[in-house]
C-alpha cells in the first residue's frame, strides 16, 4: 500500500486494520517500520492475557511474513468513541486444499493524539476449519426468534439497562446469578425475548441461557463485575470488563464484550469474547 496513502487508525479504523495486515503480513517493508506507522513505539500491548514486548510481536510478524501465504481479513464489527476503539475480526490463511487457518480476534484499542495506536487489549485463538466457511460471516445464519413467553417485570424490579452497557454488566450478572431472583426474570429485564448471546464460540437464545444460569445457582457461583471501558456508538457499545467466579482472584477472567441495544432499552444481541485459557486448569 502507498504509504501516502495509509489510513490513520483514529480516522478510519477499519481502514487501519486491512492496511495493517496487508503491510505486515504480504509487504516488503521491514515490518518494524510497518508496526511503528500504525503503533507508538512504547505503546503498551495484551495478548490472550500477557503483555508483549515490542521484540515479541515484530518476531512474530516476521515469521507470518516468512510463510509467504496470503490472508483474508474478515471485519464483522468495528466501534469507535473517542480516543477508543474496538473491533472483531477473522483473520484467515488457507493450509491445504480447502482447509485454513482462521484466527478470530477482539481487540479494544486507546488512540493517541496523533491518530496512531497507543495501546491494546486483545484476544484472538486460531484453529482450523473449511475455506469459505459461513461462520467468517458474522450474522449470516441468526437463530430462529424464540418464542417462548416472556413474563411481565415484577413490581418494583429494577429497570432495563435503559441503554448503559456499564449497569447492564453489572446488574444483569448480579440478578442472573441471585436465587432470589427467577432466572427468567432476570433474563428479560435485561434482554428481549429474542436476544442473541454468544459466549465464545456458542451461540444461544433464551431458553439456552436460562439453563446455563439455573446450572450455575445450582454450582452456586457468582460472578462480581468490574467494569474498565465502555464504547458506545448510536445502539451498539462494547465494554473490557473483568469478573471472577465467587470473587476468587484465581478465577479473575477478562472478557470484551459487544452489544446492541433495542429501543426499549434492552439488549437485542450481546457476544462475549472471553481470555483464552480461562477455567483450563
Amino acid at each position: 500500500m502507498s504509504i501516502a496513502h495509509r489510513p490513520v487508525p483514529a480516522e478510519d479504523f477499519a481502514g487501519y486494520l486491512r492496511a495493517y495486515h496487508a503491510d505486515a503480513f504480504d509487504g516488503t517493508e521491514p515490518v518494524d517500520e510497518v508496526w511503528d506507522h500504525y503503533h507508538l513505539p512504547d505503546g503498551t500491548h495484551r495478548v490472550n492475557g500477557r503483555t508483549w514486548s515490542r521484540e515479541k510481536t515484530l518476531g512474530s510478524l516476521r515469521s507470518r511474513r516468512s510463510l509467504g501465504a496470503p490472508h483474508e481479513l474478515h471485519i464483522h464489527e468495528v466501534i469507535v468513541d473517542g480516543r477508543w476503539a474496538a473491533a472483531r475480526y477473522t483473520v484467515s490463511t488457507p493450509m491445504l486444499g480447502k482447509i485454513e487457518s482462521a484466527t478470530e480476534a477482539a481487540v479494544l484499542a486507546e488512540l493517541a493524539e496523533d491518530g496512531r495506536v497507543a495501546g491494546t487489549i486483545a484476544f484472538s485463538a486460531t484453529r482450523p476449519g473449511w475455506s469459505s466457511s459461513d461462520a467468517l460471516l458474522d450474522g449470516a445464519a441468526r437463530p430462529a426468534p424464540d418464542t417462548s413467553p416472556a413474563p411481565p417485570p415484577a413490581p418494583g424490579a429494577e429497570p432495563t439497562p435503559a441503554q448503559d452497557p456499564a449497569h447492564y454488566l453489572r446488574a444483569y450478572y448480579a440478578a442472573g446469578y441471585d436465587p432470589a431472583v427467577p432466572a427468567a426474570e432476570a433474563h428479560d429485564r435485561f434482554h428481549t425475548p429474542d436476544a442473541l448471546h454468544q459466549v465464545g464460540r456458542k451461540v444461544m437464545q433464551r431458553s439456552g441461557v436460562l439453563k446455563a444460569l439455573e446450572d450455575g445457582r445450582r454450582r452456586g457461583h457468582t460472578y462480581p463485575v468490574e467494569v474498565h471501558r465502555v464504547l458506545r456508538e448510536g445502539n451498539r457499545f462494547a465494554a473490557h470488563y473483568t469478573t471472577s467466579r465467587e470473587g476468587n482472584p484465581a478465577r479473575r477472567q477478562d472478557v470484551l464484550a459487544f452489544g446492541e441495544f433495542a429501543p426499549d432499552g434492552r439488549v437485542r444481541s450481546v457476544r462475549f469474547a472471553l481470555e483464552p485459557g480461562y477455567g483450563s486448569a
